[in-house]
């Protein structure tokens, strides 16, 4: 099973290491930082590695629980089409250019 997670860490160098260092899929996103100070990013980790997380002193929180078929439906969902045909197509929409 697959575990969507909130990951904190209390320092931006704490976050900086645990992006450079674990194997985890962050999807698009990236950490953000909190009103308190401290920094945040959400994860997809299979279940044996939130011990890993957990075993390393990072605290986190569980925030959905995935199965494969679950993910299986998902894909189907994504399209396999070349929407930008290749680079001739420019990109559009309400997206945030970072």
């Amino acid at each position: 099973m697959i575990k969507k997670i909130a990951i904190t860490t209390d320092t931006r160098e704490e976050m900086n290491k645990l992006v450079r260092s674990a194997s985890i899929d962050m999807s698009c996103g990236g950490p953000n930082r909190q009103p308190d100070g401290t920094f945040v990013i959400e994860a997809y980790v299979p279940d044996d590695h939130v011990n890993d997380l957990s075993s390393q002193g990072y605290r986190y929180e569980i925030l959905e629980h995935i199965s494969r078929s679950m993910l299986e439906q998902r894909q189907q969902e994504v399209g396999n089409a070349d929407r930008y045909e290749g680079g001739n197509v420019a990109p559009q929409g309400t997206g945030i250019k970072r």
